[in-house]
């Protein structure tokens, strides 16, 4: 097949990652690749040899009609491309691509990467979302909560496939020792909601006084975040990380993984951190990601969001009962094999064929 995956690589996210890694595989299986990128082209995650790569963000520059070069410099590429099919991760790609039609894009598949219900879907841009999907040929989703809030047409093809993670347990085992940190892994923006974390470990600080957190990303609230942590006198205990390539050694021998985000596709953070064998604790983050990879106390726990008594109650449970918490981990460990990659592409290989 002849693909064509339109991405916006607006740095080290999930759907960046996610599309790079479909493109790979695609490739792996024989098919002719195309990446087109668009808007920005930030991302560090390493593209196959073999797929093509356009680089479409060279038109832009920082004007009021970047959006318009935007679209005929997508249509451009993809009249020369001709793709069987065009996948698209981001709203306004799987938009252009209606716009264009069939008969340039070829078959047009939309992956919901976010959260549906978010409010930024309450007054235009939820029209054009919905227009958009009722007019694709193909739309898969991350989780079945996503898969749930869309009307699927009758002539419409839909999946639910979760993320794939990539970690190596060969070199990765469960560690038979543990330090004293709690650890996250996410960009300091309201998403994730940073603020909530660092509230519940003030609140067992002074219990736990041997205890520290890391939080690993960058991020636009970064100062408002070390401001929080200085005024609640914790600047010697949490710890503001950048992004990192080791990220894998950096947190697999924590106590505690914690994810406290608002709304997740599928959180990739979680998934690696439970095929790290973390003990690990999410918020019931929408639209159902993390409820989807966590059985609440078998393999981690989940807890309500914005909840920061639930959330300490918890944290300190995983903390006071260190047997029950291995016992999740290791549950949380077989992610690692269930949502490898080669389970992953094979069901998105098999669907792409079945939507020709």
């Amino acid at each position: 097949m002849r693909l064509a995956l339109v991405a916006y690589l607006h740095g080290a996210g999930g759907a960046e990652r996610q599309i790079i890694l479909l493109g790979n595989e695609m490739k792996k299986r024989g098919h002719d690749v195309h990446l087109l990128i668009l808007a920005e082209n930030k991302s560090n995650y390493d593209i196959a040899d073999g797929v093509h790569i356009y680089d479409l963000s060279v038109v832009e520059h920082g004007g009021k009609f970047d959006i318009i070069k935007r679209y005929f410099a997508l249509r451009k590429w993809l009249k020369k491309i001709h793709p069987e099919i065009t996948i698209n991760y981001n709203l306004q790609g799987a938009y252009f691509s209606m716009l264009l039609g069939n008969r340039i894009c070829g078959k047009i598949l939309y992956s919901e990467r976010g959260d549906p219900y978010d409010k930024e879907y309450s007054g235009v841009l939820g029209h054009v979302r919905d227009i958009t999907c009722k007019k694709v040929d193909a739309l898969v989703f991350q989780s079945e909560g996503a898969r749930d809030f869309f009307e699927i047409g009758e002539k419409q093809k839909a999946i639910v496939i979760h993320n794939s993670v990539v970690v190596p347990q060969d070199k990765y085992p469960i560690p038979s020792a543990r330090d004293n940190r709690i650890v996250t892994v996410g960009r300091l923006h309201s998403q994730k909601n940073p603020q909530l974390l660092v509230d519940a470990f003030a609140l067992i600080a002074d219990i736990y006084p041997d205890m520290t957190l890391e939080f690993y990303g960058d991020g636009d609230l970064k100062e408002e975040i070390q401001s929080i942590i200085n005024s609640k006198g914790l600047s010697e205990r949490v710890h503001l990380h950048a992004s990192r390539k080791d990220i894998f050694d950096c947190i697999r021998t924590a106590r505690l993984f914690v994810l406290t985000s608002d709304y997740e596709g599928m959180p990739n953070a979680l998934m690696e951190a439970m095929a790290l064998g973390l003990p690990c604790i999410s918020t019931d983050c929408r639209p159902g990601g993390a409820r989807t990879l966590i059985k609440s106390g078998k393999n981690g726990i989940i807890v309500p969001p914005r909840n920061v008594n639930a959330l300490v109650d918890k944290m300190m449970y995983m903390l006071e009962n260190p047997r029950e918490a291995e016992l999740m981990a290791i549950e949380a460990y077989k992610i690692g094999t269930t949502h490898t990659n080669v389970v992953t592409f094979d069901k998105w290989n098999q669907f792409l064929i079945s939507i020709l």
